[in-house]
This record gives C-alpha cells, structure tokens and sequence, in this order.
C-alpha cells in the first residue's frame, strides 16, 4: 500500500471518528432539563443558575493552559484527557447528594470542555494538512461539527420521556453512556504529525502566540469576530423568555428541535457554500442575514418571529469563522491560539450576558435581545474587512 494511500485512509478515518465523538460528546438527554435537576438537588434555582455560572468560569479559567498543553503534549492525548475527565463530571452529576459535588463536576466539566475547545478542531486542520488536504477543511469540519446539532435534537426529546417514566436523576445517569462511548472512540484517533518546532518553554510558547496573532491583522480581526459572535450565544439564554410569549409552553421543545435541525442543515452545505463563494464572503453574508431576521422578529414581534429568532446561518458563518482563523493560526502554536479566541469570547459571554439580564430586568426580553444584537453587530465592519483584504498565507 503506497504511503500516500494509507495517510488517505487515516484523515478518513479521523474524519469519521471525530464525527462520532462530536455526537456522542452532545448526545446528553438532561440538556433541556439541567437547570431543574440542579434546583432539586440543591433545593434552589439561586444554586442552580450559580453552578452555570461557575461552569463558564471554569472553562474560561482553563482555555489557556489547555491550548499549550494540546500544542506541547499532542491532539489526541489531549482529547483523550478531555473524554476522562468529562466521565468524571458526569459521574458526580448523576451522583450528587447536593451543592458539593455538583460543584467539582460543574469545574470538571469546564476543564473538560476547554481541553477539547482548541484542540479538537486543530486535530481535524492538522490531519488534513499533514496529507496535503487542507482545502477539504470546510467540508469535512462542516459534516464534523453538524454532529453536534442531530445529536441536541435527538436528544432532548428522548430526555422528556425518560425524566416522564422515571425521574431527573434517571435521565443524567443515563447520560454518562455516550461520555464512556466518547473516551472509547478518542482511543482510536491517530495523532497527527506536528509541523515546527516547538518553543523552549511554556511562557515562551505562549508568548509567541500571543505575538502571532497581535502581528498578523487578519488574525486579530478574526479572533474579535469570533469573540463577539460567541458573546452574542448568549442570547440563546434568554430567547427562550421571548418565545415562551408567543407559542405554547409545550412547543418550546419543538422550536429547539427547529433549530438544530436548521443548524444542521447548515453545517452539511457549509463545505459547498464556502467552495463556492469563500469563506470571508460566506462569513460577511451570513452574520448580515442573521442580524436582519432576527431584527425583523423583535421589532414586531408576531406568532412567525421565533422561527426567525436564532441564527439560522449559524452553521455556514461557524464554518467559515473556523476556515479563517486556521488559515491564519501558526502550526506550532494552532491551540493556543485558538484557547486564546475561546478565552475572549467567555469573558465576553459573560459581560454580555450579565448586562442582557440587567437590561431585561428593566426594560423586558425584547429590549434585552436587542442589546445583544446591537454588540453582536460590531462584528459586521470587522467581517467585511477580512472580506475585502487580500488573503495573506499564515507563518509556519
């Protein structure tokens, strides 16, 4: 078998084992109920909102360190790590007597969460480079991440019947299952060969990146674009308040089914759509759709507008985001630079969020989305550019 076969057959089979780890990785039947479980363990909502708190806060704690570990020791061992350490989280979710243990699986899940966050996208962008494919990124990072979205669809209903024949703690148990299936298929992953030399030292290393991305103005702008659009998810929290005013409480289910299949469905075409008319321009336009329909759902508010209300461009404008910024991201210090963006775009999740509920406090839901909006809107002229700069090859 000639060795350009055999790295054919090893993207292949990352590819499809990174599909299914993003699948089971999300496949987690308490999603539409953990704030309740929370509240009937600790007896609280207070308690309950404060561990999701402390969950974003310990993800946003780790993001760093875990992207120099993922450069320094490698993708799939860091992946690894990731997939043990979120069994461990669930594990104490379903065996949490109260606020304790609920608390060291919330940090646990953090620490899992920012272990994978730059490192596994690095996996697939390394795979594909190591066998000369990477143009092929947004098509198979499109069919990768659209995991994510049919696993949240199928799940949360599946999640309802369980939590109705038996109970909340019955339906986070069972949620342990895909997390051990996650560690089994991380087993499996090949580790890609890492391009560069590494730095000396850890401080170094990530000085380095620090001074790629601070250097390099494609970069800079991407990583506030991807910032900013994760600040604006935030929404996502709050939307659900909006809608609750418009359909039934039972349909609430049916509009997040909605839009994960919409998100899924963008996912699978992002590959042909940046193919087709590039990523930068793929980004521009569907952040620009995005913010026009969803002003349209708020400003008049009507029985139709929660189908608007999302982004029902999420799945092509992530692609792209991601094409973009591993373009431009050094080999040696891919991961580091990518905790780097997921780091800025938690600390901005979380202002944005804080200042949504102190708006919707005074002035209601429809205000508060509209703020979001108004920030989320900042990242239009940084995308446009990046759309209208010449592409610039990425440092090695």
């Amino acid at each position: 078998m000639s060795a350009r076969h055999s790295t054919g057959r090893a993207v292949d089979r990352n590819v499809r084992l990174l599909s299914w780890f993003n699948f089971f990785g999300d496949f987690r039947l308490y999603g539409p109920i953990m704030v309740i479980y929370f509240a009937q363990v600790t007896g609280s909502f207070t308690a309950a909102t404060s561990l999701l708190a402390a969950k974003m806060l310990s993800s946003a704690a780790f993001e760093v360190p875990t992207g120099v570990v993922s450069d320094r020791l490698g993708r799939r061992g860091t992946m690894i790590a990731g997939a043990v350490v979120m069994v461990a989280a669930h594990l104490g979710y379903a065996c949490a007597p109260g606020y304790g243990l609920l608390l060291a699986a919330v940090v646990l899940e953090g620490l899992a969460t920012s272990l994978w966050s730059g490192n596994n996208e690095s996996l697939l962008y390394d795979t594909l480079l190591e066998a000369g494919r990477e143009e092929e990124f947004p098509r198979h990072s499109g069919r990768v991440n659209s995991m994510f979205q049919i696993a949240l669809a199928l799940a949360a209903p599946l999640g309802g019947v369980v939590a109705g024949a038996w109970s909340l703690r019955a339906v986070v148990v069972l949620s342990v299952v895909p997390q051990v299936l996650c560690v089994l298929v991380a087993l499996r992953v090949r580790e890609p060969r890492v391009h560069g030399p590494l730095e000396s030292t850890v401080l170094v290393h990530l000085g380095s990146a620090l001074r790629g991305i601070r250097r390099n103005p494609v970069l800079r702008r991407m990583t506030l674009v991807s910032a900013l659009r994760h600040g604006g998810e935030s929404a996502a929290q709050l939307s659900p308040v909006f809608v609750a005013g418009l359909w039934s409480l039972w349909a609430l289910g049916l509009w997040r089914t909605f839009g994960h299949g919409v998100a899924f469905v963008g996912f699978r075409v992002s590959g042909r759509v940046i193919g087709r008319v590039g990523a930068a321009r793929t980004l521009l336009f569907g952040e620009l759709f995005d913010n026009v329909v969803n002003f349209v759902a708020l400003v008049k508010p009507t029985v139709f507008s929660p189908v608007l209300l999302g982004s029902p461009a999420y799945g092509v404008s992530t692609i792209a985001q991601q094409t973009l910024l591993q373009r431009e991201f050094t080999d040696r210090e891919r991961a580091t630079m990518g905790s780097l963006a997921s780091l800025l775009g938690s600390v901005l999740y979380a202002l944005i969020a804080l200042g949504a509920g102190l708006v919707a406090d005074r002035w209601g839901i429809v205000a508060s989305l509209l703020a979001i909006q108004a920030v989320v809107l900042v990242a239009l002229p940084l995308a446009w550019w990046v759309h209208a700069s010449p592409h610039r090859a990425p440092g090695r």
